[in-house]
């Protein structure tokens, strides 16, 4: 076993440890493989985000195409949008050291994919390392329920995450990251927001307000729209103490995976938070049929249909639980 991997695979069992994970038992005789699924590589992390800086070039282009009229720029920002979506889910990876093989190296790309968003790499990362390791506890501010209690309340969170969660999370998460931060990491949090600062003041400065909003405002309105929806999929309505129910898969159609970095997969995430995003299919292959019960949805609009539909009763039952290793889910890649 290589050194990351075996380093990556501790961390997974310590996050297990804190977090109530998954049987170790269910993991037998595909261990190699696993670990195999821990491995970085910069070759297919290239190839995983080349075709984004393509799509929003095209979306670009698109949008500025002379005579198009408001169909072309409404085109073009949709295609941005969909493409800047990108940042939010590898400035994730970088949370989690997986940009890199080198921390100072994977903290400056996190810092630059978090920069279009007006997102502090060291504030979220303080705040996702919480949601991990104290998965459903008073310190995770990820999930609502062991906070809210009440149905209503916990719907209300739902809802204000649908529709407003990446503007609450950009507002909150520096003031989370500061609560119990060592003083290193708060000085690292000012000197982002004051970069971040100036980096905005710096495009206000020299470009128009028009390209500010069609080449970065309006896209980032699609970009929050899809976070939101993933985010929401990820955990509402699953039962946060139990390991399999607590985050859910959506196997979707190849293109959404595509364009969602694989994080539909995301109690596979969960199970193995230092595996990358280019192998999340891997491990979903290797564990899915193992595991006794798991929260599923066939899209995310299958998801959101099923959400409204608890949402008329306020039931908070967990959405879409399956048993993999009796019935594999129709649309199981």
């Amino acid at each position: 076993m290589s050194a990351r991997a075996a380093a990556a695979m501790q961390v997974d069992r310590e996050s297990a440890a804190r977090s109530r994970r998954i049987d170790p038992a269910a993991l037998e005789g595909i261990e190699a493989e696993i670990e195999a699924c821990h491995r970085i590589s910069h070759r297919k992390r290239l190839a995983e985000v080349a075709p984004f800086a393509a799509i929003y070039l095209a979306g670009a282009w698109l949008a500025g195409l002379e005579g198009g009229g408001w169909p072309a720029l409404a085109a073009g920002v949709l295609v941005m949008g969909v493409a800047m979506n990108s940042l939010g889910i590898l400035i994730h990876e970088g949370l989690h050291g997986l940009l890199a093989r080198s921390p100072v190296a994977n903290h400056f790309w996190s810092f630059l994919c978090g920069l279009p968003l007006l997102m502090s790499a060291a504030a979220y990362r303080k705040t996702h390392t919480d949601h991990h390791f104290e998965f459903g506890r008073k310190a995770d501010f990820g999930t609502y329920r062991q906070h809210l209690g009440k149905p209503a309340l916990v719907w209300c969170a739902y809802l204000l995450q649908l529709f407003f969660g990446s503007v609450i999370y950009i507002l909150l998460i520096p003031v989370l990251g500061m609560r119990g931060a060592a003083p290193r990491v708060r000085a690292m949090i000012v000197i982002e927001l004051l970069l971040i600062a100036a980096f905005v003041a710096l495009l206000v400065r020299h470009f128009p307000a028009q390209a500010l909003l069609t080449y970065w405002l309006a896209p980032a309105v699609v970009m929050m729209a899809l976070t939101n929806v993933r985010g929401l999929a990820s955990h509402a309505l699953g039962d946060l103490g139990d390991i399999h129910l607590s985050s859910r898969t959506v196997t979707t159609n190849r293109l959404v995976r595509f364009l969602f970095l694989h994080e539909n997969y995301h109690l596979e995430h969960h199970l193995f938070p230092q595996v990358p995003s280019y192998h999340l299919e891997r491990a979903h292959r290797l564990v899915w049929s193992r595991l006794p019960r798991a929260l599923h949805a066939p899209s995310y609009l299958g998801f959101l249909r099923g959400f409204f539909r608890s949402l008329r009763g306020l039931s908070l039952a967990p959405l879409g639980v399956v048993a993999p290793m009796q019935n594999p889910p129709a649309g199981k890649p």
